[in-house]
């Protein structure tokens, strides 16, 4: 039903609709025109037939009744209707009697002239006739009567009185079932021509406004449909020109112009996303460690490369660089240290090449290459070089327009987040060591324990103190003694794992924030720690090689304890213990760690 419904309503159902009721009725009416005119002609011709054949039976008869031989009038008028297209003849005298005829049982018959129809045309209210027509419809057969005045001339006097202007009348009665047949016949091909006209026409209309109306209409429909789609690349094209070519051109301007304006949109609207995203994710963290990783992982995702690589300087080592690498389909981030005078960083977007020409100063901000595939970046704060990024797209992809446009901004939000994570590190490390400072590591702890309760994982914590410093700083003086915590605090940083977090939180002491509550994991930590101390020595300036050794405590979130200050005592215990049993050794926390520290 409503299939229907929609049908019956579309507009080129009404447009065919209302054109075939016009062109039914023209046809129609120009058909029943041609149908009349020619039944008339027919009807006349025929009248005009039978009006002849009278003129030529009263000829033929004449001679006959001026003999006043009937038998002979009679064989003439059998003669006639053998050879003229007649169906009766009757002669009539004044009086309305037929006195001769073609039809026996019409003989001696009175004809009323006031109700006949062959006479009512003459002796009607108006003048009398010499001749007369009339359609007489006799027990369903039509015929065309034609009654003609016999007139009284000089060589009828002899039998007939000279006063008497007419001696009487001739009726010549033709049929009409032939004419009528023709008439029917012609009616008929008349509704035949009619009816095939129609559905030619028909079809003709219906492909001319099919062809050059709704087919435009329903091209211009399509179009309209798609661009409220979105796809503003669809074209409207229209054959024949027009005012409706017109309209599809005009559309095709329009939705090309509505296009580039949605495009124009688009790309503001990821220009503002893609700055939003920058911020958002930058303003996550202050803290450089993190950073590094947010920055790396943020240029991955933002500018779909396939791998980035940025590399940074590491403090009071003019040659030494840090490398933070990710890759796509990779969600770890790799981390490495690298000497730009001798090592090439692996399985990393950048070249020492790139690292050195960055170092010694000759790079520009940014720098794509030839092919368009990889792009290197320098980030520069002040006129201070802050780090170089290196992205590289996938094969076969180049990076865009679009991409290249928002690189700019990305620098300087990027230039600007690990500038103040810089002051903030400064803010949160020790300033010999570079290690995190003890109020930090306090913050560390309370995070930890925080974060506990959301992801369900543990902490161990590694506290670590320098056997017998005390002596250094008394034989050889506090710069050597500085020069050997420096020492401790790089052997710390280089050998705990990078999402370990190294403290300084006394003259001597140290701690590590190890990720996971594994009492194992943390041992093997420690030892290595303990085996690099042990096997390292320090030489400073002229005074002979020191050597120093450290003892460790161990306690964990939550297997020991489950609040930051007891941990904290803990693994202070555990520490004391390793001390008091002849240091260089690690002591894990235990009840009788505890005990004995309470005994002492």
């Amino acid at each position: 039903m409503n299939r229907l419904s929609e049908l019956l309503s579309s507009l080129k159902v009404r447009i065919l609709g209302g054109v075939f009721c016009i062109y039914f009725l023209a046809m129609g009416m120009v058909l029943y025109g041609v149908w009349t005119y020619q039944r008339t002609k027919l009807v006349d011709m025929n009248s005009q037939h039978a009006i002849q054949m009278s003129d030529v039976i009263v000829a033929g008869l004449r001679s006959s009744m001026l003999q006043n031989d009937r038998a002979e009038s009679m064989r003439s008028i059998r003669k006639i209707l053998q050879v003229a297209d007649t169906s009766r003849i009757n002669v009539l005298n004044l009086n309305g009697r037929i006195v001769m005829t073609s039809d026996p049982d019409l003989k001696n018959k009175i004809l009323d002239k006031k109700i006949h129809p062959s006479c009512t045309n003459c002796h009607g209210p108006e003048n009398e006739l010499d001749r007369t027509s009339s359609f007489i419809d006799e027990h369903g057969e039509k015929y065309i009567s034609i009654a003609t005045s016999i007139r009284n001339e000089p060589a009828c006097y002899g039998c007939h009185d000279k006063k008497n202007k007419i001696i009487g009348i001739l009726l010549v009665e033709s049929s009409f079932s032939r004419t009528t047949a023709m008439l029917e016949e012609l009616a008929q091909r008349v509704v035949l021509t009619g009816i095939f006209a129609f559905f030619v026409g028909a079809l003709l209309i219906h492909y001319i406004v099919t062809r050059f109306f709704t087919q435009p209409l329903h091209a211009l429909q399509r179009g309209f449909e798609n661009v409220g789609k979105g796809d503003f690349s669809h074209w409207v094209y229209v054959q024949g020109g027009g005012e409706i070519g017109y309209m599809a051109d005009s559309f095709n301007v329009m939705s090309r112009a509505i296009g580039r304006f949605v495009n124009e949109i688009k790309d503001k609207t990821e220009e503002v996303s893609a700055h939003y995203t920058i911020v958002d994710s930058l303003s996550r963290t202050i803290e450089k460690k993190k950073l590094k990783e947010v920055v790396v992982d943020l240029l991955r995702s933002l500018l779909r490369a396939e791998c980035v690589a940025m590399a940074l300087t590491v403090e009071r080592h003019d040659h030494l660089f840090e490398v933070v690498t990710i890759k796509r389909g990779d969600k770890r981030y790799y981390h490495g240290y690298y000497d730009a005078d001798s090592e090439e960083p692996e399985q990393c977007a950048l070249t020492r090449k790139d690292i050195l020409k960055w170092m010694g100063g000759h790079c520009i901000p940014v720098v794509l290459s030839s092919d368009g595939a990889k792009l290197l970046l320098h980030l520069e704060h002040k006129n201070l070089s802050v780090g170089l990024i290196s992205l590289v797209k996938p094969d076969g992809e180049v990076f865009s327009a679009s991409e290249q446009k928002i690189i700019p901004v990305l620098a300087h939000h990027i230039t600007v987040s690990l500038a103040n994570a810089q002051l903030f590190d400064m803010a949160i490390t020790d300033g010999l060591t570079t290690l995190y400072t003890k109020r930090y590591y306090q913050k560390k702890i309370d995070d930890y324990i925080e974060n506990f309760h959301s992801a369900k994982r543990g902490f161990c914590l590694l506290m670590m103190d320098v056997d017998h410093f005390k002596q250094v700083n008394d034989e050889y003086g506090h710069p050597v003694g500085d020069k050997v915590l420096i020492h401790i605090a790089e052997l710390i940083r280089s050998n705990i794992r990078h999402g370990d977090t190294p403290f300084r939180i006394g003259g001597e002491e140290f701690a590590a924030l190890l990720k996971g509550d594994s009492l194992e994991a943390a041992v093997r930590i420690a030892e290595r720690v303990r085996l690099a101390a042990e096997k390292t020595t320090v030489k400073v300036d002229n005074f002979p090689p020191i050597s120093k050794t450290l003892s460790f405590g161990i306690a964990c979130f939550p297997h020991h304890f489950s609040k930051a200050e007891e941990i904290i005592n803990a693994a202070d215990a555990a520490l004391y213990e390793a001390k008091r049993k002849g240091r260089n050794q690690i002591v894990v926390y235990c009840r009788h760690t505890a005990q004995n520290e309470g005994s002492e």
